[in-house]
């Protein structure tokens, strides 16, 4: 069943990516095109999958915009958990790599998500400052995951790095958290494990930069990663499985 629900969600994301690549030759709002290829990701590869996604705390995400959005970052699983959250006027930064994949890497740049070289700081900090103008100027929302990578450990965070947070202090804009719930009982590539199930999500409330600097940005960082890290810890007890499907080996 691995392969099978794997060739499955697979042929989802390649419809979605084609659907999202028409409407972006003849649609001028990318923003809007991006917000249309989550939208078809949701409902064509979390079928196959047997995911679904219980989100808490959904009315954060609007509740101050634009601000920066960050996110534990676990596995290939978080674009289909993650997904319906995304919204129009919102872009998102990611590694390079992400530049290789099939359709979405292109649709990724072509929508106006930002891609940097973690290996090239200087490189990566004019991106990080492209992403605060884009703020600034179109007023748009930004997601980051802070980690910088995908954690290993499931219900914990890695250290966060420091980038998002020097951009919403110098773009005045609060930091909303987004944390997605455990999904190594579900999805396991090493393990050829997929197995049906409910991702929990919770958004937790804006973290205002008012009256934050540069000389705070630890204080920032500690705040924001201990709310997180509380609120992991809730749902690493809270991850919920199918019961009534076998395990999908």
């Amino acid at each position: 069943m691995f392969y099978l629900r794997t060739a499955l969600a697979f042929l989802g994301f390649t419809a979605a990516s084609i659907y999202a690549i028409v409407i972006a030759l003849i649609r001028s709002d990318r923003s809007r095109v991006a917000y249309d290829y989550a939208r078809a990701m949701v409902r064509l590869m979390r079928p196959p999958l047997g995911l679904k996604v219980q989100v808490e705390g959904q009315e954060h995400m609007t509740a101050q915009r634009p601000c920066i959005y960050i996110v534990n970052h676990q596995s290939a699983f978080d674009v289909p958990v993650l997904a319906e959250l995304h919204l129009p006027d919102t872009v998102i930064i990611g590694k390079k790599e992400l530049r290789n994949i099939p359709f979405f890497g292109w649709l990724y740049e072509a929508t106006g998500n930002i891609l940097i070289d973690r290996s090239n700081t200087s490189r990566a900090v004019g991106r990080m400052r492209e992403a605060e103008t884009a703020i600034r100027e179109r007023g748009v929302s930004v997601w980051i995951f802070p980690e910088g990578t995908r954690g290993k450990t499931p219900g914990k965070l890695l250290p966060f790095k420091k980038g998002a947070f020097y951009m919403a202090v110098a773009a005045g804009v609060p930091i909303v958290p987004v944390v997605v719930g455990p999904v190594a009982e579900l999805f396991d590539v090493r393990k050829r494990l997929i197995r049906p199930g409910t991702v929990q999500v919770r958004v937790l409330e804006p973290i205002s930069t008012e009256g934050f600097g540069d000389r705070d940005i630890d204080r920032l960082i500690e705040i924001s990663r201990g709310r997180m890290a509380a609120t992991l810890a809730e749902l690493s007890g809270a991850a919920a499985v199918d019961e009534v499907a076998p395990a999908a080996h």
